[in-house]
């Protein structure tokens, strides 16, 4: 058998009208962020017991439920942007998240996974590197599968560099910003523990994974201090905005963050004459106070 190759494995996923039901993959994204790639587990949870029953060794066991955990990292690509977001930010009527089919295909083996939902979504927007998205995902039921047909977009993913950046400061509307290293956007789905979906069951897998309230934002925004925008907003308390719209030909990703409340700054001088002074802030996103738009909004 020849050794696996990691360019010869790919990543597909597909969204369920309904729960227990698998799909084949309609979305194929390449893997990108070095070893971090895809790290899904097959998680069996088995527990061994360590008794006072005269034997040294641990010598039994039992399982307390299994099910599928870990990230997987893409690049935004054009033209796989709804169905990812669908999957990730859409509800139904009683505020419960979509659930996915996804299929790893690691070369001697598939891991096929059924009931999968989004746990937490990183974004990176770094200077100089593709916009990437990192899914923290958790799936009900996970077995071997069979390589299935991958049809991968021919787009390049999403610059940075080529997005145009807009922030709101000092209580004013948004406006354009040159100045930002890097922007990382944390999302966080609200879906409850799996060991949770366990108590009502007496089978192996859970049977549920509620998504507990709505979702919740939390980031970071590095900038080049070439004012103290940032900085007089978070000492004073003020309100921002952020807005990032990604742009390749006539394909567009916007991400919206109408009420942004700066929490933390690490504004200080480098150790080193050589480098420039970065600030980095951090930030809550709050919704609106009438409960209609969600703290991050994207499209």
């Amino acid at each position: 058998m020849a050794v696996a190759l990691a360019q010869e494995g790919a990543f597909g996923f597909g969204v369920q009208a309904a729960q227990g039901t698998y799909v084949a993959p309609s979305v194929w994204l390449p893997l990108t962020g070095g070893e971090r790639g895809d790290s899904l587990q097959w998680k069996k949870n088995y527990v061994t017991l360590d008794m006072a029953d005269n034997n040294d060794f641990e010598s039994r066991y039992f399982g307390i439920g299994e099910w599928a955990e870990g990230q997987i990292t893409v690049p935004l690509v054009p033209g796989s942007i709804t169905s990812l977001l669908s999957w990730m930010q859409d509800r139904d009527q009683d505020n419960q998240g979509k659930w996915a089919s996804l299929l790893v295909d690691c070369v001697h083996e598939v891991k096929k996974v059924t009931d999968a939902k989004v746990r937490r979504m990183t974004l990176d927007l770094v200077k100089g590197q593709p916009a990437t998205c990192t899914l923290d995902v958790v799936g009900l039921n996970m077995e071997s599968g069979v390589s299935a047909a991958v049809t991968m977009p021919t787009a390049a993913p999403y610059l940075y560099r080529e997005a145009t950046v807009e922030i709101a400061s000092g209580g004013g509307s948004l406006e354009a910003d040159v100045a930002c290293e890097q922007i990382r956007i944390v999302i966080e789905n609200m879906v409850e523990d799996p060991a949770e979906g366990l108590r009502l069951t007496s089978g192996k897998s859970p049977r549920h994974l509620y998504n507990l309230c709505g979702v919740r934002c939390r980031g970071a925004i590095s900038r080049d201090f070439v004012d103290t925008a940032l900085y007089a907003d978070f000492a004073s308390g003020q309100e921002a905005a952020l807005r990032v719209q990604l742009s390749r030909g006539s394909s567009t990703a916007t991400i919206s963050l109408p009420r942004v409340l700066y929490t933390e700054s690490n504004l200080g001088l480098p150790g080193s004459h050589e480098k420039r002074i970065v600030e980095t802030v951090q930030f809550v996103a709050l919704g609106s106070v009438d409960g209609l738009t969600a703290p991050v909004v994207l499209s």
